[in-house]
């Protein structure tokens, strides 16, 4: 009995480790992060419906260039998609009963895994999906008048860089809530 005794004198003794401070303020991050990355995958899957209703009205199959434009711009938000997805799910895959080394080593390799898709993969399908754009410019220029194409082709570069802003903006904004999460 007497280790007995000494077992439970030592699991008295023993302090719980306490919450971080800042617990709630990291639980609302991590739900803003979850928030708007569900929303991106909202507006991605809305732009690729309206580009494959594009791609059905004017019959772009019967096209090689505007196949593949279209066919560019529409893989390029698909893989996005999946990426979101599959970050998603890898994250929602954290087994809840785990040491917290275990669970800070799994967060870290997530949050890694983020920073390659904005650094690496965004920039690149940004530009693949500006590609096939301009794959479209010269049936534009074809099939529409001077005016509306000047239009298209002013607004789309305007567009453009706005987006690459925002999409900069965001990211940057997510990296910097990833950054006070470690």
């Amino acid at each position: 009995m007497n280790d007995f005794q000494h077992i439970k004198d030592q699991w008295q003794q023993h302090k719980t480790p306490s919450q971080p401070k800042n617990i709630e303020v990291i639980i609302a991050k991590s739900k803003n992060i979850a928030r708007k990355q569900q929303i991106s995958k909202v507006v991605l899957g809305i732009t690729v419906l309206i580009l494959i209703a594009f791609f059905v009205y004017v019959s772009a199959y019967k096209n090689t260039r505007a196949f593949w434009g279209l066919g560019l711009m529409i893989g390029c938000i698909c893989i996005r998609i999946m990426m979101e997805y599959l970050s998603g799910f890898k994250k929602a895959g954290f087994p809840l009963h785990q040491s917290m080394n275990h669970f800070n080593k799994q967060l870290i390799s997530y949050y890694k895994s983020r920073k390659i898709i904005h650094y690496l993969w965004t920039p690149l399908l940004f530009a693949t999906y500006i590609f096939g754009f301009v794959l479209l410019l010269p049936i534009f220029k074809q099939q529409l008048s001077g005016g509306f194409y000047t239009y298209i082709l002013i607004s789309s570069i305007l567009t453009f860089i706005a987006l690459a802003t925002l999409i900069g903006f965001q990211v940057k904004k997510e990296l910097k809530i990833i950054k006070s999460l470690q």
